[in-house]
């Protein structure tokens, strides 16, 4: 069983960073300076959506890794997966609110350039 638990813990692993990475760089792509525009609310959800499911995986890795220290004692495995999932809320929750952080802070618009350039007379 030990062998099997190494499995899952590798790929829920390689599952979990690509996902969270996945949903960084959607909302990092998103965001432009160049075209002033706020990050739509469908690629915030989607990134989020992404990065929480990520971190759902990487508990799955804590979990089998919480399995093979904790085998004396008869913990189900409900239990150890959620005492994983707090222990990396606690570490790591802060990560989904990245995508949201990305959306609040919104670029300064053109239309300063614009009333500076018609006060100065450049247009």
């Amino acid at each position: 069983m030990t062998e099997y638990l190494n499995y899952i813990q590798l790929f829920s692993g390689i599952v979990a960073a690509a996902l969270v990475f996945i949903g960084i760089f959607i909302s990092a792509k998103k965001l432009n300076p160049d075209k002033y525009e706020v990050i739509p609310v469908k690629t915030t959800i989607i990134s989020t959506a992404l990065i929480i499911v990520g971190l759902l995986f990487y508990s799955l890795m804590k979990t089998c890794t919480n399995m093979t220290i904790v085998t004396e004692e008869s913990y189900e495995i409900g239990t150890l997966y959620f005492a994983s999932l707090e222990e990396v809320i606690k570490s790591l929750g802060f990560i989904v609110f990245i995508p949201l952080l990305f959306r609040l802070f919104k670029p300064k618009s053109r239309k300063t350039e614009q009333t500076e350039n018609i006060i100065s007379g450049e247009e």
